[in-house]
């Protein structure tokens, strides 16, 4: 039976992740019964000073379709992006999808059953769980963070104009291997240079600028659901996000990298 490969990078997540595998655990039989697919997942702990990798270690004593992988320090989430990608590109070849999300509890694998409809029948490659669609919502997100969401979305929106794309910060996505792998051959190690959040948008359109077509599903963000503190500096991201949007443009689609 073929997988479907989880990446979730994880740092000082120890009060969320064993939540969010045990959610993972529960979508088991629907992949398998009405997706032909096993359930491989992939916790990438970036240098975590808390218990996350030991609490990953020790469901995986009774789930071997567990995995982590460790860095010694604490890198940025697009370091774990970064070897969550090249595990499943080197190691997982009977993957033929990776769905990458956050490790802290705030976004539900329930939506896993129609990002794989929406992939698999739309003949879409990249599959978005969007905060911006009809029928979505968001709960517990502070209203400076949800206007700085809305201020990157617009000049993402403005600068980037990638089709089917409202959500382009959101992590949890579904990814078809064929086009990732394009992808990774084009860009190399360069396939993610951001090292902070803005990694996401910056996979989103090198992977459109290879031809990539796109999908959004609505889905339920539960940023109430979160303990421990956030790792994101709104201020710092908001910036970055106007200066990678500029530097995106430098790219074209289907021209050489």
């Amino acid at each position: 039976m073929n997988k479907i490969t989880i990446v979730l990078p994880a740092y000082n997540e120890e009060e969320n992740v064993e939540a969010l595998l045990i959610k993972w655990d529960q979508q088991r039989t629907l992949l398998e019964e009405e997706h032909g697919l096993g359930l491989r997942i992939v916790v990438v702990d970036d240098g975590s000073s808390d218990e996350t990798a030991a609490i990953v270690e020790r469901r995986a004593e009774d789930d071997p379709g567990i995995i982590l992988i460790r860095h010694t320090k604490n890198q940025g989430l697009g370091a774990g992006v970064r070897t969550g990608i090249g595990y499943f590109l080197d190691q997982c070849g009977d993957s033929p999808y990776l769905c990458i999300m956050d490790a802290d509890n705030t976004q539900d694998p329930i939506y896993i059953g129609s990002m794989l409809e929406a992939i698999r029948n739309g003949n879409r490659h990249v599959v978005i769980a969007s905060r911006y669609r009809k029928g979505s919502q968001v709960e517990g997100v502070s209203p400076l963070r949800l206007a700085m969401s809305s201020g990157a979305r617009l000049v993402f929106t403005v600068l980037l104009r990638v089709p089917g794309v409202r959500d382009y910060t959101c992590g949890y996505r579904l990814y078809e291997r064929n086009k990732l792998q394009e992808a990774a051959d084009r860009f190399g190690e360069s396939l993610i240079e951001e090292n902070g959040f803005t990694c996401m948008v910056e996979l989103l359109y090198k992977l459109y600028c290879c031809g990539a077509v796109f999908a959004e599903i609505p889905f339920h963000l539960r940023y109430d659901r979160k303990l421990g503190s956030s790792k994101m500096s709104v201020a710092r991201t908001a910036v970055r996000s106007v200066q990678l949007a500029r530097r995106l443009k430098g790219f074209r689609k289907d021209s050489n990298a």
